[in-house]
């Protein structure tokens, strides 16, 4: 069954993280967001007022990105600034693991975390935990999954793009192990040259429920052009 160029979109959350990125920057990054009608715009925590600002009245979620790229702020930094995002605004939630705890096999501290994020996105945002496969075994992909599953978490995401690309492979594991049927695959980390036939083996072959780029608004305008006029 073809998607609709609006169905398309809805696969696609849009994301800008630079830290050179001004206001007039991201006030552009959430308007052509708005434009695709994507899921969700991203940016860094700090310009979540503007990007609700920008996406009022639509139904693009406000996306905020947690303890962004690396993950090692503590528990009670993450959860605070978790609580602010949702204050300015945030619809959706994205919190980046504690990689090197987790490697060490502190499951405790990962479930409370997890735990954390899903209490307090509960009715008011969905909730991501970003893994960084890149730093896991698969052995290690698989447990987190499970975890997040348990936790009933909204997502789980590849990567945060800042670090190596998440493979097929892993992208399977991830698939595979998600045991609650609430839980989705988000696949993030992918490489600027991403292109729209890709876009779609993820969504149509691999499971995938959403993409994360900064390239979405591009992909959506290919898609829609590819569905009048073929390839």
């Amino acid at each position: 069954m073809t998607l609709t160029v609006a169905e398309y979109a809805k696969h696609f959350d849009m994301a800008l993280h630079l830290q050179s990125s001004t206001e007039q920057d991201i006030r552009e990054h959430a308007r052509a967001a708005r434009e695709a009608n994507v899921a969700a715009c991203y940016t860094n925590s700090y310009w979540t007022p503007v990007v609700a600002e920008e996406l009022a009245g639509s139904d693009v979620r406000v996306g905020t990105a947690i303890s962004f790229p690396y993950g090692c702020t503590s528990t009670a930094m993450k959860f605070a600034e978790i609580e602010e995002g949702l204050e300015l605004g945030a619809t959706a939630v994205d919190m980046v693991l504690n990689i090197g705890e987790f490697r060490d096999g502190n499951d405790a501290l990962t479930v409370r975390e997890l735990d954390g994020l899903v209490e307090r996105c509960e009715g008011r945002a969905i909730s991501k935990l970003i893994f960084e496969v890149c730093y896991l075994t698969d052995e290690e992909i698989a447990r987190l999954t499970r975890l997040c599953s348990d936790a009933g978490i909204d997502y789980v995401k590849t990567s945060t793009g800042s670090q190596g690309f998440p493979t097929e492979a892993q992208v399977k594991i991830m698939r595979d192990n998600i045991t609650n049927p609430t839980t989705k695959l988000k696949v993030s980390g992918v490489p600027r040259t991403f292109t729209m036939p890709a876009s779609l083996w993820l969504i149509e072959k691999m499971g995938v429920s959403l993409i994360g780029t900064r390239s979405a608004a591009k992909l959506v305008a290919q898609y829609a052009d590819y569905l009048e006029n073929g390839i």
